[in-house]
């Protein structure tokens, strides 16, 4: 027996509530008191041991990823191992709880290496691309790419997922492009907004929403509905402070009109954000600045501007960032964020393209915030299409948000938007999820629209080279580190790897099914301990392809390298079978290692489904199955399954496609 004593004078902080240890018992079992005052919610926060909340006095609320339920004296609540939980105090005393908690390693790793589905329904951002410029493979390889494969992969699990994205027509960027061109930068939004959702079909990346923002009326209230509510918060001002000037021409500066460096990190920054460090900078504070309209040192002035001081939303954007499971490094960025101190951030500029901000006469609402409302607004209009009614200006706590951007767009994703969320939705308590990829480089160097040092979308998608460009893409995608493309590497993806194993093995699988049975997959026979384990590495495979897709392990890059070992482990097993004398003798075996091919096949046009949806369509098409669904186990084809995989063979046959032939095709130039 074993006694403890609880002392209010032991309380501590703990998960932003008022804990205290009670001590252990037998087989790892832990105790301890909990206070959580009137009005004070604990941090969201998860780990791997099984846990109970005993309600001992007092009221209120315990959410998860599951939902929110109401509790009270007398209640138990029983958390699963990484079952994310947060409980709030919204009565006037204390709600006192005993804590008990246990490790069970087995029910932990069961935990972790479950691939749960997201609530829905489930909305998937990929940045909206500034249309002052067509797509690059530095642009596909990151967001677009990423969003497309993660939605496909849901909706295979049954999920109501959705891609939407659109074009940022009130960049600041797409001002200056319109002044390099000579013409107006609605024109220029208008045409490079068509030409980005002509690329994206081309990479074959669907998109169930796509919102140009220039030109509907619809869209300017609803912006102007969310800047009167920030104008109203308690966390923006209306305040006349430094802002920075061209020398010569007196031109207000921001974003593209200067460049300096980095308050935080030190480095090369351009106006407002460090694509190196991703932290933000108010432009007069850049050191060594310089503008793009003149030679001169650019002069500070002042100006009068709406800010947000994003200092009094530290403690919800805390509060947000530990609830979505947010990577480290956007975690380190808002670490850094708050070692600055007090932080005022204008979400207004003087200019003539943009909003207008009410109240601000010749400035425009900063497209930055304005993003933020458009992804609600970009669900609405979602929502008349499909005839539902999801609605901007009343955002569900239902929905599941996901944002895929490159991490030089994470103070606006993951620490600005929740920001602004809390200030004009109080009742609202957004679910986002964050994917980032980093900078991918071409020859060593940044993709650069402006310089144009890139590889064009255009250049090197067409039907018979798409799933190719996908599948380099995935193996080289910038995930937590910056990767490097160059089109000999492409080139070697397409020719060594897609066609010389890839197609190898299927070519090969093809052949001696139709010469031995008639194109039909044969029964199973004899089964050896080589052809067990094949069978096994099938399922090895499926299951690693689901937890690469999904939301907590997601990788490209994982789940092209899978494939890629799987196709050539299958081509290793079909050699080791090939033997022709050995095949007439024991033609039982040769029934087993060409039915569990047909069957690996089979898999693995589904497994690919996501990832290269062309080629996995064609190639299930051959086989009898359907990528649809996502397979939740490995059976292998019905004896006498038409097995006729002719025409994927024949389509993605070599060819003289210049971006697998022709060493002087595709190389960077200016658009």
């Amino acid at each position: 027996m074993r006694k403890s004593t609880f002392s209010r004078t032991e309380l501590s902080r703990a998960f932003g509530i008022d804990m205290a240890t009670l001590g252990t018992g037998s087989a790892g079992t832990g105790f301890s008191f909990g206070k959580v005052g009137p009005g004070v919610t604990s941090q969201p926060h998860r780990h791997d041991e099984i846990e109970a909340f005993v309600v001992l006095s007092g009221a209120g609320k315990v959410r998860t990823d599951l939902g929110e339920i109401s509790v009270k004296a007398g209640d138990v609540v029983l958390f699963h191992p990484f079952e994310a939980h947060v409980l709030s105090n919204d009565g006037d005393e204390d709600l006192n709880f005993v804590d008990v908690y246990w490790r069970d390693g087995k029910a932990a790793l069961d935990a972790a290496t479950q691939t749960p589905t997201p609530r829905e329904p489930i909305f998937i951002f990929s940045t909206p691309p500034t249309p002052n410029g067509d797509l690059h493979l530095g642009h596909l390889s990151g967001p677009y790419f990423g969003a497309d494969v993660y939605t496909r992969f849901l909706r295979m699990k049954g999920a109501e997922a959705y891609h939407l994205t659109g074009s940022d027509d009130y960049q600041s960027y797409v001002a200056r492009r319109a002044d390099a061109d000579q013409a107006t930068p609605a024109k220029v939004a208008r045409h490079y907004s068509d030409e980005i959702r002509a690329t994206l079909a081309l990479l074959d990346c669907e998109v169930h929403s796509f919102l140009p923002t220039f030109g509907d009326d619809a869209y300017a209230e609803f912006q102007a509905a969310c800047f009167r509510d920030l104008l109203s918060s308690t966390a923006v001002d209306l305040r006349e402070r430094p802002a920075l000037f061209d020398a010569l021409s007196g031109d207000y500066l921001y974003e593209p009109d200067v460049s300096g460096l980095c308050p935080d990190c030190g480095g090369s920054a351009g106006g407002n954000i460090c694509e190196e460090c991703g932290a933000p900078n108010l432009c007069h504070d850049l050191g060594a600045a310089r503008s793009r309209h003149s030679a001169e040192a650019p002069v500070v002035g002042y100006v009068r501007r709406a800010e947000l001081a994003l200092d009094r939303c530290y403690a919800n954007i805390d509060r947000h960032l530990r609830s979505s499971g947010a990577p480290f490094r956007i975690m380190d960025l808002f670490a850094r964020l708050r070692q600055r101190g007090g932080f005022s951030l204008p979400i207004t500029h003087p200019s003539a393209w943009g909003l207008p901000a009410q109240g601000l006469p010749g400035q425009v609402i900063w497209v930055w915030p304005e993003m933020a409302f458009s992804f609600l607004y970009n669900i609405q209009a979602l929502a008349r299409s499909l005839g539902r009614d999801w609605n901007a200006a009343r955002p569900s706590n239902d929905w599941q948000i996901v944002h895929f951007f490159g991490f030089d767009n994470s103070f606006y994703h993951a620490l600005l938007y929740p920001a602004l969320y809390c200030e004009v939705f109080s009742h609202w308590t957004p679910r986002i999820r964050y994917h980032v990829n980093e900078f991918y480089l071409l020859d060593g160097q940044k993709f650069s629209t402006s310089r144009g040092h890139a590889v064009w979308g255009k250049d090197v998608l067409d039907p018979k080279t798409v799933d190719v460009v996908r599948l380099h893409l995935a193996l080289t995608r910038p995930e937590g580190q910056r990767t490097n493309f160059t089109l000999d590497a492409l080139r070697r993806t397409g020719n060594e790897i897609f066609q010389g194993i890839w197609l190898n093995w299927l070519d090969a699988l093809h052949r001696d099914i139709q010469r031995d049975f008639g194109g039909r997959v044969p029964d199973a026979g004899d089964w050896a301990s080589a052809d067990r384990a094949f069978f096994a590495q099938i399922d090895t495979h499926r299951t690693a392809m689901e937890r690469a897709y999904s939301d907590e392990g997601f990788s490209l890059r994982r789940a092209a390298a899978q494939a890629c070992d799987f196709v050539r482990d299958c081509l290793i097993y079909h050699q080791a079978q090939d033997y022709a004398a050995a095949r007439r003798l024991y033609p039982a075996r040769t029934r087993t290692s060409l039915a569990l091919q047909a069957t690996a096949a089979a898999i693995l046009a589904q497994t690919l489904a996501p990832l290269m949806p062309r080629f996995a369509s064609t190639l299930a098409r051959g086989i009898g199955v359907s990528t649809e669904k996502w397979p939740a186990s490995v059976r292998r084809l019905p004896p006498g399954t038409i097995f006729d995989i002719g025409p994927v063979l024949g389509f993605y046959a070599k060819s003289d496609s210049p971006i697998l032939n022709d060493q002087r095709a595709c190389e960077p130039h200016e658009s």
